[in-house]
């Protein structure tokens, strides 16, 4: 009778990366590993250890341009055909400033524009909010698409936050 031997055995003596910080734990730990030990004997040539896999190595999330070309576009939202991604975002994913600022480092905003940053307090289906619910330029507006390209017609944007508008 042989069976596969889970190693280590984090769960059994705490959460993973638990520190071991009592003599209890530590013996526990011990105990485990000089029974997993003897199984794996006892079993010999049919027994297997299954070690945890290796989390898998991340990689930017697009391909990395050099910093004078990115410096160098004049529209991150349509270089050469694309977005230009990392003038917005870091290689990981997260924006490289908070949105506000990263949107207004390259667009005007004056009279008539809607506000960011603050709460909306209705629900807005299917536009995106920041956390806590904040209006942000993304939230009308696509980021990733040519111009000032709106989620939704005008009119119908609107009326998704404000009923009488």
């Amino acid at each position: 009778m042989c069976f596969v031997v889970e190693w280590p055995p984090d769960t059994v003596a705490g959460s993973p990366g638990e520190a071991l910080t009592n003599s209890r734990t530590s013996i526990t730990r011990l105990a485990l590993t000089v029974v997993a030990a003897a199984l794996v004997l006892a079993c010999a040539p049919a027994a297997r250890v299954v070690a945890p896999e290796p989390a898998p190595a991340k990689g930017p999330l697009f391909a990395l341009r050099p910093a004078a070309e990115v410096a160098a576009v004049a529209d991150p939202h349509d270089h050469g055909g694309q977005p230009l991604c990392q003038r917005c975002h870091l290689p990981e994913g997260p924006l490289v400033a908070p949105q506000a600022a990263l949107c207004g480092s390259c667009h005007r905003f004056g009279h008539g524009n809607h506000p960011v940053d603050v709460v909306q307090k209705r629900p807005a289906p299917g536009l995106p909010l920041l956390a806590g619910g904040q209006v942000a330029c993304h939230t009308c507006h696509d980021p990733h698409q040519k111009g000032s390209v709106l989620r939704k017609p005008f009119d119908e944007l609107c009326v998704t936050c404000h009923a009488r508008h």
